[in-house]
């Protein structure tokens, strides 16, 4: 959900009395992830704890009628922002897909206009390097990564730590000149979880929406208390909605239905009408314009979009001649399924792809339940007709999804952002709306496999795997749920079954990576060399092959290959540096490692890297310089999960228990579910005498991957300190 406040609005407009000449106000920008606007207190939720939404709804201006383009949150906000649809910005889905630096987006226009332009965003899926940073002075994208392989959360951070670093940023702003403030709630998406601490009733949902309502609020105090002699002006609104299992949809992402298009909108500040509320047909693409046009600048004629602000007697346009493009395309990608794409009017909905068409009256059904493409012929032509014009005037095909980064690519490959669809002959790609159950049982085989029901999770995922339109995911799925019981060899037959369903990249990876992990080496470069693959992905898995195979050489080259540009210098030292850790000779690591550490001395992930090697491996002698290694890479890089845990369990085995058992502790605090540090915490805690939270650790480590190398010993521990 977005909020974006707009302060002297009808004075911007001229178009409302008693308006006196005023500095330009500032502007907040705030968006809540995934919302509908029936869950919300001014939406008509009895049992929503919204607050401060209320409030400003009560002394605002609220659309009822607001939709997205798409039930993703990129594409969404690059819609917002650019004032333009998906058919030509051409962001169709998270992670694989680029702002393009054509768009000029509303921060770019405000910054022009001699606005401070900042951004807080709480989910990865908006990282600066998807483009959405373009025109900001300021772009916080602080997030990360959950290891367990199982989970595919997209990393984000919660309202209260968005909202601190908010109200830092408005204490060090120039206070003469006004500010645009985009601030990003993502805590409404699943995984939700309650928040005890508020008065909220019902669900888990309905608790984060408070939760995010509440340090809303914060942030609105805090710019109240700061104004610098300047309204502020707010307009509230929302990426997508969630279907909570309407049509069969559990969450979002898949379907086009009103459940997860239909979307909160309101404006609050001085000049709004207070406690109004409009009928009118409120789209995304209006959200830029209606800013520009309230800040009394001028809307550029290349944006499709139209100023919602009321005009005293202009009338609105009928419903009938404005229209919106609608689609959903994340299933395209990763499941090989039929894209979803359609327009609207203020009363009618057109559903052109895939067939058969849809038509719903959302006014008197919208709940979507009345398909009436066969008892309205004549609306049904009108919009196909528009459809066509739309699709005509994008110029072709949708955009495709770019090569990216290694990094960004390995990331999004662990976060499920996997490009493995099954194969399907071209027009018989199946439909999302026949087929969302059967996703949604992939969901719940998912869940239980997290909750350590694995027998229950693969009997589940196999018999899916044989329903052809989820079968790539299922056995995606499932690989995984192998490799954590130590079922290497089950777990490369479900990615080359899944591989030979698709074809795709990401399966061939996949495969690959567990083939090493199988201690196949060989295997995996054979099937690596026989689909000639020579991306960065691809490489960075040769070299890992390699490096199981003590071809360190050969190895490096891979890296140098997956990482050629001298921007790319330190990713291709610190991957040099897991060549060498992994795959040198016993007397060559230690020389190696001090080698490339002296290329880049500040670096702390080669600074632990050799203070690891050398807490493990070292002669005694070393300790000292290990332990200062460690500390000094620790205090370097306090974010980087990688360096935490290296100090956690070096200084532990340098002898320094509690000091390894506090940075541990600490990595598992930040992210739970990194299972291998949990087992090094379990063991160091019996080692210093604490029995009980030592077994607690280790069993739940036991628990959540019983096939892991440290499992046989955790396991020998366990069964004696239970015999004690």
């Amino acid at each position: 959900m977005a909020i974006l406040v707009i302060g002297a609005i009808g004075c911007a407009m001229g178009s409302w009395p008693g308006c006196a000449p005023d500095p330009p106000p500032d502007v907040v920008f705030v968006p809540f992830d995934t919302p509908r606007p029936d869950r919300l207190g001014f939406g008509g939720d009895p049992e929503a704890h919204t607050p401060t939404l209320d409030a400003l709804a009560s002394r605002g201006l609220v659309f009822e009628h607001a939709y997205a383009t798409t039930p993703v949150t990129l594409p969404s906000h690059t819609t917002l922002f650019s004032g333009t649809d998906p058919r030509i910005h051409g962001v169709h889905d998270n992670g694989r897909h680029r702002v393009p630096e054509s768009a000029t987006t509303l921060a770019e226009r405000l910054r022009a206009a001699g606005f401070q332009t900042a951004a807080f965003v709480s989910a990865f899926v908006l990282d600066p390097r998807f483009g959405l940073d373009q025109g900001f002075d300021t772009y916080r994208s602080e997030s990360r990564p959950d290891s367990h392989p199982l989970h595919f959360l997209v990393p984000s951070r919660p309202a209260d730590a968005v909202t601190d670093d908010a109200i830092a940023w408005l204490g060090a702003r120039d206070p003469e000149r006004p500010f645009f403030l985009w601030v990003h709630y993502y805590d409404p998406h699943q995984p939700n979880r309650v928040h005890p601490e508020l008065a909220a009733t019902g669900d888990a949902y309905a608790s984060e929406i408070a939760y995010a309502d509440r340090h809303l609020g914060r942030l609105l105090a805090a710019i109240e208390a700061d104004r610098a002699g300047r309204d502020t002006l707010v307009v509230f609104t929302s990426d997508h909605g969630e279907s909570l299992g309407a049509h069969g949809e559990l969450t979002h992402g898949l379907l086009a239905y009103d459940a997860t298009l239909h979307v909160p909108l309101l404006l609050a500040g001085p000049g709004v009408p207070s406690g109004a509320r409009s009928e009118v047909l409120a789209r995304q693409i209006d959200v830029a314009p209606t800013l520009l046009d309230a800040l009394g600048l001028d809307v550029p004629p290349e944006l499709p979009g139209r100023s919602l602000l009321p005009r005293r007697g202009v009338p609105d346009p009928p419903d009938e001649d404005v229209w919106d493009y609608f689609e959903s395309r994340g299933p395209v990608v990763s499941l090989g399924w039929a894209p979803i794409e359609g327009v609207r009017n203020g009363r009618w909905k057109y559903t052109a792809k895939p067939l058969p068409e849809e038509l719903y009256d959302v006014i008197a059904d919208p709940r979507e339940e009345d398909n009436r493409a066969a008892s309205a012929p004549e609306i049904l032509a009108q919009l196909r007709a528009v459809h066509a014009r739309a699709m005509a005037e994008a110029g072709g095909e949708a955009r495709a999804p770019e090569n990216l980064p290694p990094e960004t690519d390995r990331l999004l490959r662990a976060l499920g952002y996997v490009e493995a669809p099954t194969r399907f002959e071209p027009g018989r790609e199946p439909d999302p709306r026949a087929n969302v159950q059967v996703h949604g049982w992939v969901e719940q085989a998912r869940s239980r496999a997290l909750a350590g029901r694995y027998d229950e999770a693969i009997e589940m995922l196999e018999v899916i795997a044989q329903s052809e339109p989820v079968r790539a995911l299922a056995l995606r799925t499932l690989a995984p749920i192998y490799t954590q019981l130590g079922r290497d060899a089950d777990a490369v037959r479900a990615y080359r079954d899944a591989f030979a369903s698709s074809g795709a990249p990401a399966a061939l990876e996949q495969l690959a990576g567990a083939l090493i992990i199988a201690d196949r080496p060989e295997e995996a470069l054979r099937t690596l060399d026989a689909e000639r693959a020579q991306w960065p992905a691809a490489l960075l898995l040769r070299a890992a092959a390699l490096t199981r195979l003590g071809r360190v050489g050969e190895a490096n080259a891979a890296v140098d290959a997956a990482y050629p540009l001298p921007e790319q210098r330190m990713e291709r030292l610190r991957e040099r540096a897991r060549v060498v850790a992994e795959g040198e000779s016993p007397d060559r690591v230690e020389p190696s490692l001090r080698a490339l550490l002296a290329q880049a001395p500040g670096d702390p992930v080669l600074a632990s890297r050799l203070g690891f090697h050398l807490a493990l491996h070292g002669d005694g002698k070393d300790a000292d310089e290990a332990l200062a290694l460690l500390r000094r890479a620790a205090r370097d890089a306090p974010d980087d999960l990688f360096v935490q845990a290296n100090l956690g369990w070096g200084a532990f085995r340098l002898g320094h228990g509690q000091e390894g058992i506090d940075a541990l502790e600490a990595v598992l605090a930040v992210d739970p579910s990194r299972v291998a540090e949990r087992a090094r915490l379990g063991f160091a805690l019996l080692a210093v005498g604490r029995s009980r939270e030592g077994r607690d650790a280790l069993g739940l480590a036991l628990s959540l991957q019983p096939g892991a190398a440290w499992a046989p010993q955790a396991a020998a521990l366990l069964a004696g300190t239970d015999a004690s």
